[in-house]
């Protein structure tokens, strides 16, 4: 396996809770863990309110976690917090926003949209600007490329838009792109063509795509693997084909109660409980929705288990019989 593009370890962010005078932090992110291959989709997975968003926020430099380390291609991007070094990442490393109709704004036409990641980046010269805004729309499939760039964003449709501000990103030739959610807003038919758009450029151009969703379904027909992110803890992950088969989590399993499976829905494997205020801050953070949870798993931490190659599931259940918690396998 080739070296990872993008590498988390131990990411960690909680923010001010209770009031302007308060003091007390509310975790959002705890110790989160993950890498990206070349070419890969890594899908991110959970209910709203996980921390999905957060950690998008944290890779794509628009926010600093408390804790933890960012290394692309093995270099530590968080040791140096220059304006140089902050700009040079985001020529590595895009977003895709969630909204189409709130990421673009309504005053510039698409081209003024493509041209000024180029221009501020130093991608091509003034006089290769239209040449290379035509070839990007193009390369999304908005043609003829003409007519899209001299349109305003309140003149496109919202998959439209979605596919410009995917050109956006490939504006400046990014290894990877942190897509948060990018087909949320869009219709059924919409969002195919999106997530075909996403697939393409992993094979064509070999980019890196963390995929941020709440929607199993998409994440099945996309990704490589998944993690699945519950209140700030990814609590499994590994193979898409493997997660989604064989889930080992009782939060992965009720994830995929709730997925249409053909015309019909999966009944609910387990009678899980409804969220009732935040998470506790020891044991298990699922422990109070948990139907098959045991007296430990509220105070104790689940230690991360491999119960088969490259799938890891935080959970006292899946730990072996006969070993102990601090002999599992740990992240």
């Amino acid at each position: 396996m080739s070296a990872p593009l993008l590498e988390a370890e131990g990411l960690t962010r909680s923010y001010l809770a209770g009031g302007f005078f308060s003091r007390e932090r509310k975790p959002i992110l705890k110790g989160v863990s993950f890498s990206l291959q070349p070419g890969e989709i890594v899908a991110l997975v959970g209910e709203s309110g996980s921390g999905k968003s957060t950690l998008a926020r944290l890779l794509a430099r628009l926010d600093m976690p408390d804790a933890g380390q960012l290394r692309l291609a093995g270099r530590d991007v968080l040791a140096d917090g220059s304006a140089q070094a902050s700009l040079d990442y985001r020529g590595r490393v895009q977003m895709v926003f969630q909204d189409p109709f709130a990421s673009l704004n309504p005053v510039h036409t698409v081209a003024y949209h493509l041209e000024r990641p180029l221009v501020r980046h130093g991608r091509v010269p003034k006089s290769g600007l239209r040449t290379r805004v035509l070839s990007l729309l193009e390369s999304v499939g908005l043609t003829p490329a003409e007519a899209f760039a001299k349109r305003y964003p309140h003149e496109l449709s919202g998959g439209q838009r979605q596919r410009v501000a995917v050109a956006r990103a490939l504006a400046v030739e990014p290894q990877v792109i942190i897509a948060d959610e990018p087909t949320s807003m869009l219709d059924v038919s919409t969002r195919k063509g999106v997530l075909q758009l996403l697939r393409g450029l992993t094979q064509e151009r070999g980019i890196g795509i963390l995929f941020i969703t709440h929607d199993l379904a998409s994440a099945r027909h996309l990704a490589d693997r998944i993690l699945v992110l519950y209140a700030g803890t990814v609590v499994e992950a590994g193979r898409a084909d493997e997660v989604l088969r064989q889930p080992r989590h009782p939060y992965t399993k009720l994830l995929l109660s709730a997925v249409p499976d053909g015309d019909d829905f999966l009944q609910a494997a387990l009678p899980v409980r409804p969220a009732t205020g935040s998470p506790p801050l020891v044991g298990c953070p699922f422990a109070p929705r948990c139907p098959v949870s045991e007296p430990r798993c509220s105070t104790v931490t689940p230690p991360d288990v491999l119960p088969a190659a490259n799938h890891l599931v935080r959970c006292h259940l899946e730990v072996p019989k006969g070993v102990t918690a601090d002999a599992s396998v740990s992240s």
